[in-house]
Formats: C-alpha cells, sequence, structure tokens
C-alpha cells in the first residue's frame, strides 16, 4: 500500500528531487540523506524564488504609479538589467537548466517591460512607451534561435554589463543623495532572492558562468539596500524628472 502510493506521487516528488533521492528517503528510509536534503531545500527555495519573482518589482511598479513619478531612477540600469533578463533566460532555456533555477528571471523580465513603459511615459516618450513592451518579446524569441555557444559568450557579456547597471544606480543614488522613487521593498527583496539564488546554483548548478553572475548581483544589491539606510531620511524632489 505505501509502495503504491509512493509511485503515485511519483511525478509529484521528482519535482523537488532525483530518482535516486526518492528511493533513499522514501523507500530506504534514509531521512538523514544530507546530500538529498540539500537538494530538496534547493528545489524548495528555487520554486519559492520563481513564486516570489512574480511579484518582486510590483512596489516599484506601484510607486512610480502612485507618485507619478520617476525622480532617481536609472533607465540605463533597467535597460542593461532586461538586456541581461533575456539573455540569461535565453542562455538556461537552451542548456535545459530546471525552471526552478532560473525561471524569476522570466517573471522579472516581464515586470521589467512595464517599468520601461513607465518610465518612458512618465518622460513623455509616448513612442518608446508603445514599442518596449512589443520589441523586448520579439528580441527574446530571436535569442532563443541562437547556437548555445553563441548564448555562453553572450552570457559572459551580462556580468559586466548586469553589474554596471547595479552601478549606475548606487551612482544615480550617489550623487542625487537620496534613493528617489526607488522601492525599498523591491530593492530588499532582489537581495534576499539573490542570495538564496546563490544556494540554488552552488547545489544543482556547475556553470562558473552563471555562479559568477549570481555572485556579483548579490553583492551589488547589497550595497543598494545599504544606501537605503544611509539615505533614509532624505526626501526626494517632486518636481523633477529624469
Amino acid at each position: 500500500m505505501y509502495v503504491a502510493i509512493v509511485k503515485a506521487l511519483t511525478p509529484l516528488l521528482l519535482l523537488f528531487m532525483t530518482e535516486d533521492c526518492l528511493d533513499a528517503i522514501f523507500l530506504k528510509f534514509d531521512i538523514l540523506n544530507i546530500p538529498c536534503l540539500k537538494l530538496i531545500i534547493s528545489k524548495c527555495l528555487g520554486y519559492a524564488i520563481v513564486a516570489g519573482s512574480m511579484m518582486v518589482k510590483f512596489p516599484q511598479i506601484i510607486k512610480i504609479y502612485s507618485n507619478s513619478s520617476v525622480v532617481g531612477l536609472s533607465v540605463a540600469s533597467f535597460l542593461m538589467e532586461t538586456t541581461c533578463a533575456m539573455i540569461n533566460c535565453s542562455y538556461n532555456f537552451a542548456q535545459g537548466f530546471p525552471f526552478s533555477t532560473w525561471g524569476e528571471n522570466f517573471f522579472i523580465l516581464l515586470q521589467l517591460i512595464i517599468l520601461l513603459a513607465q518610465y518612458y511615459h512618465y518622460t513623455r516618450n509616448t513612442v518608446l512607451a508603445l514599442v518596449v513592451p512589443l520589441l523586448v518579446p520579439v528580441i527574446s524569441f530571436v535569442l532563443t534561435q541562437l547556437p548555445v555557444s553563441q548564448l555562453a559568450v553572450a552570457l559572459t557579456l551580462t556580468i559586466p554589463l548586469l553589474a554596471l547597471s547595479k552601478i549606475l544606480q548606487i551612482k544615480t543614488n550617489f550623487l542625487n543623495g537620496h534613493t528617489g522613487q526607488l522601492s525599498f521593498v523591491t530593492s530588499l527583496l532582489n537581495f534576499l532572492g539573490v542570495v538564496a539564488r546563490l544556494f540554488t546554483v552552488l547545489q544543482e548548478v556547475d556553470d562558473s558562468l552563471i555562479l559568477a553572475n549570481v555572485t556579483s548581483t548579490a553583492v551589488l544589491n547589497g550595497v543598494i539596500v545599504l544606501q537605503f539606510y544611509w539615505y533614509w531620511n532624505v526626501t526626494p524632489p517632486k518636481a523633477k524628472t529624469q
């Protein structure tokens, strides 16, 4: 009876572990199998990150909408982050890596499209506000058609590009002396999500490019969170737009 139940649940259980781990834990009752426990934790974290990513930038989107302002936001940072997300999704998809290890990039990309449309709308660039939501999906599709070798080169370039996107926002905050319309909730969730992603990558993905990408992003997201602490009591101007 027990074995029949395990077999019935196997498709579901394999979302969180390998067949070897399923056999070890549920059939051999080796419940303290450390490698399997690490994998299960990693899988759970991965799915949690993907689920959380569906809403991670919504606090930023809502803050821009509520204030009708993009003061303190770096459009170059948004554009670079969007480019990196497109390449990251394409590379991981082409490599056949588990969706739980990169799915947040897909949902973040969708939200970045909204953020870019908002930015151009509130800076009165109507053409780009309409074109960007159409152009990004087209470029993303084209990227998925490239050979993996070319995507690997592109992914290598995203490491300094993504770092630069964060550095530009850090620089904007520093020069303005405030964090403007940047959302603390979104920035904090970005930081925590990348730290958790670092654990899942170490457990499930043997790829130095992805590891370097995630590590550098975690460090720079941490700097942005620290800037909120530094400029916490500074009120940004409301009349200006970038």
